[in-house]
């Protein structure tokens, strides 16, 4: 089975997915690199043992967080006492813009260099052209209410209201309020914000309804020009984010490496930020793909800590083994950094390759 390419393929699809891999076995039985794929509760692949698997089944999955990534151990008689890296990946969130006029197209510009399904929606057919966006998902000309119906909720959208006009806003924020969205952000001063509070009230929402609404929206950076508003809206937007799921994102750039070599054939090393303590530049769950010549896709945090992962990782590629090295920063390779104190890493180098 071509492990990565199955799991590109669940976030793809809207399904998120769990990812275990071991990473160290303190009984040197061997074992690391092993891995399971699951879809909810729903065995997908899995090279360890029956055993393993159920454990993983019934403990993992159930202490891991959305978006987030752990390290336990399971024991087996066959296996030993396995340390495993677990995490569990969503598919990328949806951007939902409404309104294509010059806030939203700009914030539709940002958001491009960042990883969220983008849908942009506009009544007019001059603002909502597909050839104006050739990095949205999707470009909907239509009515803004009948638009949302043929958008499927969601709990993981970010609505960005910023129509033309009062009326439309009002439309889009009351049908947003019916979904189950992670961020709802409707632009305006503070009277207008007030004034549409009062009418969704009347409408029947309740308090803890327009809760949920975030308006002003953006953050207050003193923006005045769109491509500002536009940053401050995409800051509310990413703290809001990692509030909720705070891990990493697999890099969408290393997870189409790997299905392309899985597909082409190819040898690499795979390594991957398993823990970081201390102050560190990237979180658990960071990637580095190192292939055969040396070039690197990816980071786990730069500089001389990745350089010497990436040393290993060629020793690794040549011994066909994988191995969990430790990396400590002291303060002063952190101050080289650019970091303000040391931290301690552990990353996991794994070997692959595949005959195409």
């Amino acid at each position: 089975m071509q492990l990565y390419t199955a799991l590109k393929k669940m976030l793809e699809e809207g399904t998120d997915a769990a990812l275990v891999t071991a990473v160290e076995n303190g009984t040197e039985k061997g074992g690391t690199g092993q891995k399971a794929l699951f879809s909810g509760s729903k065995v997908v692949y899995s090279t360890f043992s029956d055993e393993i698997t159920l454990q993983l089944q019934e403990k993992a999955l159930a202490l891991i967080s959305p978006g987030a990534s752990l390290t336990m151990q399971v024991d087996s008689m066959e296996e030993g006492r396995l340390q495993v890296f677990a995490e569990r990946f969503l598919p990328a969130p949806r951007l939902i813009i409404l309104g294509a006029g010059h806030v939203g197209a700009a914030v539709a510009r940002i958001a491009a260099n960042l990883d969220y399904k983008i849908y942009l929606v506009d009544d007019r057919p001059s603002f909502a052209a597909p050839s104006l966006y050739p990095y949205a998902e999707k470009v909907i000309c239509d009515q803004y209410e009948s638009a949302l119906e043929k958008i499927e909720p969601s709990p993981s959208d970010y609505i960005v209201i910023v129509t033309r006009g009062h009326r439309h806003d009002h439309l889009c924020v009351s049908k947003a309020l019916r979904r189950p969205a992670a961020y709802i952000g409707m632009i305006g001063s503070k009277r207008k914000v007030k004034g549409q509070l009062v009418s969704l009230r009347a409408e029947g929402f309740d308090e803890s309804d327009l809760a949920r609404i975030y308006a002003p929206i953006g953050l207050p950076i003193g923006a005045v020009t769109e491509g500002e508003i536009a940053l401050s809206i995409l800051s509310e937007i990413t703290r809001v984010r990692r509030e909720l799921y705070p891990g990493e994102a697999i890099q969408e750039e290393v997870l189409n490496a790997l299905t392309l070599l899985e597909k082409e054939g190819g040898k690499a090393v795979l390594a991957t930020l398993v823990s970081a303590l201390g102050s560190t530049p990237r979180k658990s769950g960071s990637r580095l793909l190192i292939q055969q010549d040396g070039a690197m896709i990816g980071t786990i945090g730069g500089g001389c800590g990745e350089a010497e992962v990436k040393r290993e990782a060629l020793t690794c590629l040549d011994q066909n083994r994988s191995k969990l090295i430790r990396l400590e920063l002291t303060a002063e390779a952190a101050a080289e950094e650019g970091m303000a104190c040391g931290g301690l890493l552990q990353v996991f180098l794994e070997p692959l390759a595949w005959s195409g």
